[in-house]
């Protein structure tokens, strides 16, 4: 998080756009300008796909979108000076849907993702419903969806759970396809004679699925109980989980001006997804008030929301302090 603010200030690197303040959906008109093409990639790894693409095709604007904090500080170097590519850290997964409205995309890349072979990981390979779904949705109707493999057994998974897609339909599978824009490890798998898989599929109708994003309102939760200091103290340490979401609260911090408002140091995780920011615990008409604070650069992921609802369960009236 402080990185990135770092980052954003800095004239040497490129466009990144942190959460704070920024429109979910995200205004594609008032970014594109004059652009025709709106498209994404999607683990971008060191950017250099992501900026070559950018730069051969100055008409388009492109976003990338990355989990990891490193790969995106790499990409931003390399995109200085670039005006049509905007960088997200962020899981796919959870805010593809989130930050691009119904039938808003060109098209979606992804180039030489994990396969996660393990059962236990079939939830974040590209296959799964969830993350097929929301393809299809911010995919315009004859929009395109790329993805290039070396795993000939992921992509033939690919390939079937895809097509099978009520809004979905493969219109190309090719064998080390010549491309104009290529990766470090494309090359060098190419070089020792790996095959290279590229899939292609268009959207055939039109498709939508819900969103559920909170909004500022719905971020005001209330204990039901007055606030207590020393309830806040004893956070300190303590962990929640529910499912692959993960959170864990550190040290807190007083308003300096001696008004009722604390800041808790919050870490989450959804998989490997990680964010760090601060939830405001405030006092309000005799309770206790949580939500994010504004300050902070997250989105709002279900390990987000769920660290705020375990925050006001702990602060609340049932809640005993040790």
């Amino acid at each position: 998080m402080d990185v990135l603010n770092f980052v954003r200030s800095q004239s040497g690197y490129g466009n990144i756009l942190l959460p704070r303040g920024l429109p979910l959906p995200l205004d594609l008109e008032g970014l594109s300008q004059s652009r025709g093409r709106v498209e994404l990639e999607i683990g971008f790894g060191n950017g250099e796909y992501t900026v070559r693409h950018a730069e051969a095709n100055p008409d388009v604007l492109l976003f990338g979108m990355e989990v990891s904090p490193a790969c995106v500080l790499r990409c931003a170097k390399r995109s200085r000076g670039l005006n049509n590519l905007r960088i997200i850290r962020t899981d796919a997964r959870y805010m593809m849907k989130e930050l691009f409205r119904d039938a808003s995309l060109d098209k979606v890349y992804m180039n030489f993702p994990c396969p996660w072979p393990k059962k236990r990981h079939a939830h974040r390979r590209v296959t799964a419903r969830e993350f097929t779904d929301d393809l299809a949705a911010v995919l315009k109707t004859d929009g395109i969806f790329e993805l290039v493999t070396d795993d000939e057994p992921y992509a033939q998974e690919v390939r079937k759970r895809l097509d099978a897609h009520e809004a979905l339909s493969l219109r190309q599978y090719e064998m080390n396809p010549e491309r104009p824009v290529t990766t470090k490890y494309e090359r060098k798998w190419m070089e020792q004679g790996k095959a290279i898989h590229r899939l292609t599929f268009a959207k055939t109708r039109d498709f939508t699925v819900s969103r559920r994003t909170w909004r500022d309102a719905e971020m005001h939760i209330k204990t039901g109980h007055p606030l207590n200091e020393e309830r806040i103290a004893a956070l300190e340490g303590t962990s929640g989980r529910s499912d692959d979401a993960r959170w864990a609260f550190g040290r807190y911090y007083a308003d300096p001006k001696g008004s009722r408002c604390f800041l808790i140091d919050t870490f989450s995780t959804d998989d490997e997804f990680e964010q760090r920011y601060y939830l405001k615990v405030s006092e309000r008409d005799g309770d206790t008030l949580v939500r994010l604070d504004g300050t902070g650069n997250a989105f709002l992921t279900p390990a987000v929301r769920c660290a705020a609802e375990d925050l006001a369960r702990r602060l609340g009236p049932n809640e005993e302090v040790s």
